[in-house]
């Protein structure tokens, strides 16, 4: 399989980085190529603001890349996304103090494949009843 990507965030934004579009196209290409997969999709965030601000963050994030891949081509039932907010940091940063890149590799979104429940069996053969 092709290098799935984690796409990282600025503080406080859910806009997609070009050099994560970049990542997203070759994901998408694999994507179609591979049919019987699904991509799991996880929004994250770093933890300085509160869990009711921070889990719609999440949602928005992973939300932008599903969007992206939906108009590369990619069905929506093929993608599904969980949004985790500041509860599965990379660095927890209540523990330690982080520095500007720890709360970084914390605002992700993380991408996972799987393998889809549904799968494409081919065209049937017609069958001679006669």
């Amino acid at each position: 399989l092709a290098s799935i990507p984690t796409i990282y965030f600025d503080f406080d934004k859910s806009m997609l980085r070009s050099v994560h579009k970049k990542e997203l196209e070759r994901t998408a290409i694999m994507l179609k190529r591979m049919p019987n997969l699904m991509l799991y999709i996880e929004g994250h965030t770093d933890q300085r603001g509160d869990d009711a601000y921070n889990k719609p963050l999440s949602e928005r994030r992973a939300e932008v890349v599903k969007a992206y891949l939906t108009k590369r081509g990619i069905e929506a039932n093929r993608m599904e996304d969980t949004w985790f907010g500041e509860t599965k940091p990379v660095n927890d940063c209540n523990e330690i103090t982080c520095t500007e890149a720890m709360h970084q590799l914390n605002r992700r979104t993380e991408l996972r494949v799987g393998k889809s429940s549904f799968t494409y069996s081919g065209r049937k053969k017609k069958v001679d009843t006669m």
